[in-house]
């Protein structure tokens, strides 16, 4: 029996037989059924929820694990981390158009190790068109779409091959006007009012205007191939609206936060006999640029009174850069051994910070950087990590993969992170699996290096997040493209970093046992259909005995694809997502639960080689919310309702 031996992304072989608990969707049947986006994909995955924060930065969350937390997984573009360091988030990426993207791998669970980078909670492996570059497949277009919230998009595709060397580049650019009803902002919850040492009430100031959520990015990315040499770059230049408020404060409509991000990696592989061989070095830049109103006019200090408000910018620019190899020797009886080290140096190379005049109130920006920074500007990190991980096929039906990190950083104690898997295929239809895995996750720059801020308190002596996860699955298979995967998963999480606005100091102070099941099926009901459903169920207590929090206990999801002609396809999306408890401290209400239902036609002119989608999501105009911080927005972070798509893809 074949197995899976690196990451999930470098092979294709049946996602069944890899160690790890996995999902897979193509980019094609995606485009059928009108999802638009990396983020629209994201929403099918069985235990995968969102959450969002005051700046609107969009969170996957896998499992309940610690949503209000930052850094909680990964994403990787063909094989390239791309996490930024402000928040360690990808919410710029996640409006990546699905046109773009050949198929979506995601990894639950700590046992989602890629490329010697822990991924906490879970890993997004998305693997474009360039994985064709240098095969037969035809994969050049051009894009068009246009919907709801005036939104625009174009963009193409182009492969070109000449003898050794092959290259393949995308690029799209989209806009949209967003803006989407907030409800009361955090003044009216009491923050920014003080009683002592005499009493401030800016709670009259507090507005219900609607958050700008707007969108304008534009990304191009390439990927070369010489030889045994390759290089993958991409510029993503991301703009939104300022969401809602660098200090919880509705912000102007024109307000903006920019996060670009730019890569390059330069990588050799080589096989010689039973070797494999991995070299690769890269740099990655990504920038947080705040520019808005952050208080409304009259608002009070014990200082100043800002007849005018408040005004700010912000700005901080890190870079990453590394350097990682990799062995593999096959040359043993059943054995496959890997060893490999990565190193890391993440650094805050620029940053200024501007504010309205506090001691007059005088609305024109004053230099603060050096007086009152925002941000620690000498903030770094240098990471060591150093892995080895044997695959031992103890016969044709039984594989063991087991190994460990081993991760040195400049700023916390080394952590050692063992894992080991058993596949065990009892035959052609039934498959098990059992995996073991401990990770750590780092904390990340927003919850150390965030200073002066009066509703964030950071810390630098933070110690990981510690998760030791015990996972099973079971898989019936009903043929090569059906069926039925149930798992059962037990995490038992210490050392959380949390933070409330009532308490902003961020510590580890959160020990969580999270357990729970997921069931996926895959098939169909006649010879002209796909169906897929999933249900997920979670649930756990805290080190005080307090339930799991912010995260819905039921999930299901579901789409269905029938074929009318073999050019003309109908489908529908279904997700229903369960109430969530708040936290201990919050008294309202719990968070309702709600569904959606979208539906797509989708039409394919062979003749002409062109297709056309018409969608239409959340048909029934039902209201999706995502939770916010308590004593923030008492209404919650409100989501898109009814929306309409139209794409045109025409191929060459």
């Amino acid at each position: 029996m074949e197995l899976f031996g690196d990451i999930a992304t470098k092979t294709k072989l049946n996602e069944h037989y890899q160690p790890y608990i996995i999902s897979i969707f193509q980019g094609k049947e995606l485009e059928k059924l009108g999802v638009s986006t990396l983020k629209e994909a994201l929403t099918l995955v069985p235990g995968a929820d969102t959450a969002t924060d005051n700046f609107n930065n969009q969170v996957p969350i896998f499992r309940g694990s610690n949503p209000l937390a930052y850094g909680q997984s990964k994403l990787f573009i063909d094989g390239v981390s791309v996490n930024n360091l402000f928040f360690e988030g990808y919410s710029e990426y996640l409006s990546l158009p699905i046109e773009m993207i050949k198929r979506i791998e995601v990894v639950r669970g700590p046992g989602s190790k890629t490329n010697k980078v822990n991924s906490y909670a879970g890993s997004i492996n998305v693997i474009t068109y360039a994985e064709d570059m240098n095969s037969d497949e035809k994969n050049d277009k051009i894009i068009f779409k246009a919907g709801s919230y005036n939104y625009k998009m174009g963009g193409f595709t182009k492969t070109y091959k000449k003898d050794d060397f092959s290259l393949f580049s995308d690029f799209f650019y989209q806009q949209d006007d967003k803006k989407l009803s907030s409800g009361y902002d955090a003044l009216s919850q009491g923050l920014f009012s003080f009683s002592s040492p005499f009493v401030i009430d800016n709670r009259p100031l507090s507005s219900s205007a609607d958050a700008p959520l707007w969108l304008k990015n534009y990304s191009l990315g390439m990927t070369l191939k010489y030889k045994e040499f390759s290089l993958k770059a991409r510029t993503l230049n991301h703009k939104q609206g300022a969401g809602y408020g660098y200090l919880y404060m509705l912000p102007q409509e024109n307000d903006y936060l920019k996060s670009p991000s730019h890569y390059l990696e330069l990588a050799y592989d080589k096989k010689i006999d039973d070797y494999d061989i991995n070299i690769a070095a890269g740099a990655k830049y990504d920038t947080f640029d705040y520019n808005a109103k952050v208080a409304p006019d009259n608002f009070k200090t014990p200082t100043a009174i800002f007849s005018d408000g408040m005004y700010g910018e912000y700005y901080a620019k890190q870079r990453t850069l590394y350097q990682a190899a990799s062995l593999k020797y096959s040359g043993f009886e059943n054995h496959t051994i890997s060893i490999g080290y990565r190193l890391t140096n993440e650094e805050t190379i620029d940053m200024f910070y501007k504010l309205s005049n506090l001691t007059t109130g005088n609305a024109a920006l004053v230099d603060y950087t050096q007086t009152r920074p925002f941000f620690d500007k000498d903030a770094k990190r240098n990471t060591y990590t150093f892995t080895i991980e044997d695959e031992y096929s103890y016969s044709d039906y039984l594989v063991f993969t087991y190994g460990f990190n081993y991760e040195k950083t400049s700023l916390q104690n080394s952590n050692f992170d063992p894992r080991i898997s058993a596949v065990y295929q009892y035959d052609v239809q039934n498959i098990f699996k059992a995996i073991y895995s401990k990770l750590d996750r780092n904390p990340s720059w927003q919850e150390m290096f965030i200073i002066n801020n009066h509703a964030i308190s950071t810390n630098k002596n933070l110690k990981p997040e510690h998760v030791n996860a015990y996972e099973a699955a079971y898989i019936r298979k009903f043929s090569s493209d059906a069926h039925l995967q149930v798992n059962l998963f037990f995490l038992n999480n210490s050392k959380q970093i949390h933070n409330t606005t009532a308490h902003p100091d961020y510590e580890n102070i959160k020990d969580i046992d999270i357990y729970g099941t997921e069931l996926e099926y895959k098939g169909n009901v006649t010879h002209n259909d796909q169906l897929y459903l999933n249900y997920s169920f979670v649930d756990g207590k805290d080190n005080d005995n307090v339930e799991l929090a912010i995260a819905a206990q039921h999930m299901a999801k579901g789409y269905y694809i029938y074929n009318i002609k073999n050019n003309i396809s109908i489908s529908t999306i279904l997700k229903y997502v369960g109430s969530k408890e708040r936290e201990q401290k919050d008294t309202r209400e719990k968070l309702s639960d709600y569904y959606t239902v979208d539906a797509s036609l989708y039409y394919k002119n062979k003749i002409n080689d062109y297709s056309l989608t018409l969608s239409v999501k959340n048909i029934f105009d039902q209201k999706v919310k995502h939770p916010s911080a308590s004593d923030t927005y008492p209404d919650d972070y409100t989501q898109e309702q009814r929306s309409f798509m139209v794409t045109y893809v025409k191929r060459f």
